[in-house]
């Protein structure tokens, strides 16, 4: 009886089970592997909101298909530093457009806003949501809202947001004032 066929047999079988590992501190390029994924801690729900970072979508979108754009969605993260991820808080989440160059500043807001929207964090229940940044809101504001219309001066608009805590704590405004382009629509073009 020839055991060949059974020795390789039984050599693979050991080779097989016995395997290798690799264990390296460096990735492929030669660089040293990251540290862990940590879970940032999150701020406790009475420290007071002091930051906020607003996502204005690139382009509004024209809801009563009259050619003219007049619906901005937006994002809106609040934040309690120095922790580093976004919260849920009650306030109300404010709005305001502007012709351009007319928006003045935090300390000193322009005179006449286009429209202002005031919108209680309680009414934004559907627009929570979180995401790879944290907890955050998502709205739109419409120029027709409230019966206002989508007929501009210029072509584009600029907006500055602000949140007020409802324990009464310092309003927190955002970044700075932000245009956005409210041009006219070209034939057939569709913004949804």
């Amino acid at each position: 009886m020839n055991s060949s066929p059974y020795i390789c047999l039984a050599l693979g079988a050991f080779l097989s089970l016995a395997g290798c590992e690799t264990v390296t501190t460096e990735t492929s390029d030669g660089r040293p592997m990251p540290p862990r994924a940590r879970v940032p801690q999150s701020a406790p729900d009475g420290v007071a909101i002091n930051a906020m970072s607003v996502l204005y979508a690139p382009k509004p979108t024209d809801s009563d298909a009259n050619g003219r754009p007049d619906r901005l969605s937006i994002e809106l993260y609040l934040f309690a530093r120095p922790y580093p991820t976004p919260v849920w808080r009650e306030g109300t989440l404010n709005v305001a457009a502007y012709r351009m160059g007319t928006a003045g500043s935090p300390t000193a807001p322009g005179d006449h806003p286009i429209h202002v929207w005031s919108i209680p964090t309680r009414d934004l229940d559907l627009g929570r949501f979180r995401s790879l940044i944290g907890e955050g809101y998502r709205f739109q504001v419409s120029l027709l809202d409230d019966g206002g219309n989508d007929r501009i001066e210029g072509t584009a608009i600029d907006f500055v947001t602000w949140f007020r805590p409802s324990s009464g704590a310092t309003v927190i405004w955002s970044d700075g004032v932000r245009s956005i382009a409210f041009e006219p629509m070209a034939s057939g073009e569709v913004r949804q």
